[in-house]
């Protein structure tokens, strides 16, 4: 198996009154035991290998919880402008659209147009619903302000709580919400801490979600998430 061609599966996401069809790793962990087969760990090709696994192709958890609250919001995301960081899958960037949102999904992994322009189809969407853009939160540069800034599950490194609030922040003109979904990883404090430095009020909740990739019934699990909503103090 070479980089972008993957065994596929299609499910259907229930995101309270939101359907979305979306296309799937089949099965992650043997997506990537196949792109490693062969590497020589210490070669520069295992640093490629490791930056560009396909995590972004499931649903995970924190995406789910982020898509169902964006749902709860109904047609008052009709003519929002949603800007999503890290999106993956972009599950909940499909559900804002769903729902009338104005969206643009990034993510700087080169496989996730390809996903995103197939689950666009499957949903009877287009790219002037969603818009993808290839970006970089580390770097300096900001795609403008949106009423809503969301992202779910991308604090899973050291250096991400400084940049990732920085980012969110960045895009976020008064009276823009940010919306951040998290399972408890470790950085999520720090992050949060650097957002309302920035002077932000946060409102958590706790949201209980599938946290299954298999269509098995025996496989099947949840998982509590950390929904995070923030917003500019006045």
């Amino acid at each position: 198996m070479t980089r972008g061609n993957y065994d596929l599966k299609r499910h259907t996401e229930l995101l309270g009154k939101v359907a979305i069809e979306i296309e799937t790793l089949a099965d992650l962990d043997a997506t990537i035991n196949k792109l490693c087969e062969g590497v020589d760990p210490k070669a520069a090709e295992a640093v490629f290998v490791e930056d560009l696994c396909p995590y972004f192709g499931v649903v995970w958890p924190a995406a789910r919880a982020v898509s169902e609250h964006l749902a709860r919001m109904g047609t008052w995301l009709a003519g929002k402008t949603v800007l999503e960081l890290g999106c993956g899958l972009a599950l909940p960037s499909l559900v804002a659209a769903k729902l009338g949102a104005k969206v643009i999904a990034t993510d700087f992994h080169p496989d996730v147009p390809k996903f995103l322009s197939r689950n666009l189809n499957h949903n009877l969407l287009t790219a002037a619903n969603v818009e993808y853009r290839a970006y970089d939160w580390r770097k300096e540069s900001t795609l403008g302000t949106f009423d809503f800034v969301v992202g779910s599950d991308i604090l899973y490194e050291a250096s991400h709580p400084k940049d990732v609030a920085r980012s969110l922040a960045a895009h976020c003109a008064r009276g823009s919400h940010i919306i951040l979904g998290d399972p408890g990883r470790v950085y999520l404090q720090r992050c949060l801490d650097a957002i309302c430095a920035l002077g932000f009020q946060s409102d958590i909740f706790i949201k209980e979600v599938s946290d299954s990739h298999s269509d098995r019934a025996g496989d099947r699990k949840t998982k509590e998430v950390f929904v995070i909503s923030l917003q500019k103090k006045t």
